[in-house]
């Protein structure tokens, strides 16, 4: 075969590779981007955005309440199965009093904490999850008044952290996990892409009004 003919030849494999890959980009960039189809049947959806891997984040009303949804995907850790997490925040109509971070099995790589800024350590009530970080801000809200929710957030193993500020509370949730046989042989970073239950969000978002409703009366009794 002659030089000219080897080198068609290249160009041709080279451009194939090239349209396999990108083919499979835009399917995965697709599978992302649907994660969250369908919320818009438990909430008002106003706006949508995409991170640059092809996530998205809502915003919008949820009974009456701003919230937004996050999706983040962490892959940080060593010797740990990528997860993906969803930060559902509920933003505060009225403000709370002080500020509190409950995350569980801490790692120091969870970038999306802001606690681990944060000095002043909490002691929690009896009953509140076991190896948990506890900080504040400044001064905790009334533990008391979220004692019952707490406990309930927490029973599910998947809640990761619960962040409370004056203007919002934050649950992070583990949403998906990584396909562990794809990341054990190939490092291959593959989550399930069927669209996200919005009915088990719109669940955990109601624990979460209850709590901050709780918050809001323990500051105006």
């Amino acid at each position: 075969m002659s030089e000219f003919g080897i080198f068609t030849l290249l160009v041709v494999f080279s451009i194939s590779l090239w349209w396999i890959y990108k083919q499979h980009h835009l399917q995965v960039i697709q599978s992302r981007a649907n994660l969250l189809n369908g919320f818009a049947k438990i909430m008002e959806v106003s706006e949508t955005y995409f991170n640059t891997a092809g996530y998205a984040s809502l915003q919008g009303v949820f009974n009456q309440t701003p919230l937004s949804l996050r999706i983040e995907v962490d892959n940080l850790t060593a010797r740990k199965i990528p997860v993906m997490w969803l930060h559902i925040k509920l933003h505060n109509t009225s403000a709370t009093n002080g500020s509190l971070d409950i995350l569980v099995r801490p790692q120091n790589t969870e970038v999306y904490s802001p606690s681990w800024q944060w000095s002043q350590p909490i002691k929690p009530l009896a009953g509140w999850p076991q190896h948990a970080r506890y900080m504040s801000r400044d001064v905790a809200p009334d533990l008391q008044a979220i004692d019952t929710d707490v406990r309930t957030l927490f029973a599910d193993e998947k809640v990761k952290e619960l962040l409370i500020t004056p203007d919002a509370v934050r649950l992070t949730y583990m949403i998906r996990q990584a396909d562990r046989g794809n990341y054990l042989l190939l490092r291959s970073v593959q989550f399930d892409d069927e669209p996200i239950d919005s009915d088990q969000v719109a669940a955990l978002t109601r624990q979460l009004q209850r709590l901050q409703q709780k918050l809001i009366g323990s500051k105006n009794p």
